[in-house]
């Protein structure tokens, strides 16, 4: 296991690429954000204030987290009305950035979700930008010692890498792998060929994929110039388009 002390993006990266599914991905986000943030707590958050409703995966599984109680004080939630905010300003941020100790201990939130939690701190990586109603986002929580700055420059430099994953691992299934799986044979397409349109479609440039499958820009390049070959199309929107007419996708 990466040591905090000399834990990368470039770490990060490595551990999360090509897992089965979304279920491992998460599971293995969680165990490096662990790691690398030193978290008692850490959860996957899907929140809309608009609903509200709240969609959480958290580590451990035990912990004393209701989607139900996070919705019901959503829009109280410091992170969540900074981020709403100011919607362009997506860094990762703490509680402390955002509101003084003596507000965050007599608040709401504090008490109806963090003290069940056994959580007192809280650091933010913002993983979809917010729309006006919410937004999709990484929370690790201590229940000690607040986030200091090393940590939130480490959060910086993963925020990009937890953005592109949170893409590649949302649609995934074992079913739809299975057909994929048929579809690319019929076309003769091999399996990075396959991995390259995928993360194409899902709007990475090919700078983005070679840092996400560790290989140089020059290999993605030629990786989707065959691809685009045995699809027959030579530009990008119509080969994605093509590959989901062919179930590829």
């Amino acid at each position: 296991m990466i040591t905090t002390s000399r834990f990368s993006a470039t770490d990060f990266s490595y551990q999360l690429a090509e897992l089965p599914d979304r279920a491992t991905y998460l599971a293995s986000a969680a165990a490096c954000l662990h790691t690398a943030v030193a978290g008692d707590v850490v959860g996957w958050n899907d929140l809309d204030v608009a609903v509200p409703s709240a969609e959480i995966w958290f580590d451990p599984a035990d912990a004393n987290i209701s989607c139900e109680a996070t919705a019901a004080v959503l829009d109280d939630h410091p992170l969540v009305r900074s981020y709403l905010a100011h919607p362009d300003d997506v860094g990762p941020r703490r509680i402390s950035d955002c509101i003084s100790e003596r507000e965050w201990r007599s608040s709401r939130v504090y008490s109806e979700l963090f003290i069940p939690m056994g959580a007192r701190h809280q650091l933010a990586i913002v993983i979809r930008k917010p729309t006006p109603s919410g937004g999709r986002a990484w929370a690790i929580n201590r229940s000690v010692h607040d986030f200091n700055d090393a940590d939130l420059t480490l959060a910086n430099s993963l925020q990009p890498i937890l953005a592109i994953l949170d893409r590649i691992y949302s649609d995934a299934s074992p079913r739809t792998e299975v057909d994929r799986n048929e579809a690319r044979q019929q076309v003769r397409l091999t399996d990075r060929q396959l991995d390259m349109i995928t993360l194409v479609a899902q709007g990475l440039t090919a700078q983005q994929i070679a840092r996400v499958r560790r290989i140089s820009v020059r290999t993605v390049r030629k990786h989707l110039e065959h691809t685009y070959e045995k699809l027959n199309c030579h530009d990008r929107l119509l080969a994605v388009q093509k590959a989901r007419d062919l179930g590829l996708l």
